[in-house]
């Protein structure tokens, strides 16, 4: 092949072949990321069950029950500061050596895509409270950027927020031994709650698929409400 038309294929793949690259790109990588399918789709209801908890049922459907517990900045914070919001929760503690990195990584991006979204809030509940104190949630808060307008960190009695995490949220959150000596465990879940204290999501924290699935559905979740 001589070299004008080298030239000449050089230039159709300029002018035809890179603007379908970025097209490309954009299409699989971009702001349809949090597309959705079908505008009238709308999430389930989650209605659970357990022998091992008290119902707390509205009309026959499952609510978070009614939780008070301290915030990073040594306030009382109950269920009624989320009333007309949604939210996202999940359970952790601050020296978590595994999972709990990932899960922050994640709800801060929900932060981020979310940031000018009145409507959503985010809540973590601390199983370790004998050391995640109000100080140390403000500081946890502090070096990981968390925005506390949007997304506040709760510590309490630790019977009561684990009985919250498995009979309030449904995920595992419990006190286990290991090698001889008590350790936290917990979920990796993040839960995404409507406007009326209902489950309308489960999403792993450390799967950044499911991640993308909980921002595509928190869209859907605003539309709805």
């Amino acid at each position: 092949m001589n070299k004008p038309n080298i030239k000449k294929w050089v230039f159709l793949f300029t002018l035809i072949g890179i603007p379908l690259v970025i097209f490309f790109f954009l299409k699989n990588f971009g702001t349809n990321e949090y597309s959705l399918q079908n505008s009238e789709e709308t999430l389930e209801v989650y209605n659970l069950k357990s022998v091992n908890c008290t119902p707390n049922e509205v009309d026959g459907v499952h609510r978070i029950p009614d939780f008070s517990f301290t915030n990073q900045d040594d306030q009382t914070f109950t269920n009624k500061n989320l009333e007309g919001h949604i939210y996202v929760a999940d359970f952790f503690f601050t020296t978590c050596p595994d999972i709990c990195k990932a899960m922050t990584s994640s709800l801060l991006r929900v932060q981020e895509r979310f940031k000018d979204e009145d409507q959503l809030k985010l809540v973590s509940f601390s199983i370790d409270p004998t050391y995640d104190t109000p100080k140390v949630l403000s500081e946890y808060a502090e070096k990981n950027n968390i925005n506390k307008d949007m997304w506040t960190l709760l510590t309490g009695d630790k019977k009561t927020i684990m009985d919250l995490g498995q009979c309030g949220y449904y995920i595992t959150a419990k006190e286990v031994a290991l090698g001889g000596q008590p350790s936290l465990s917990h979920s990796d879940k993040l839960i995404l709650v409507d406007k009326h204290s209902r489950i309308r999501g489960f999403y792993s924290g450390t799967d950044q698929d499911d991640v993308k699935r909980l921002l595509t559905e928190i869209s859907l979740l605003l539309k709805e409400e």
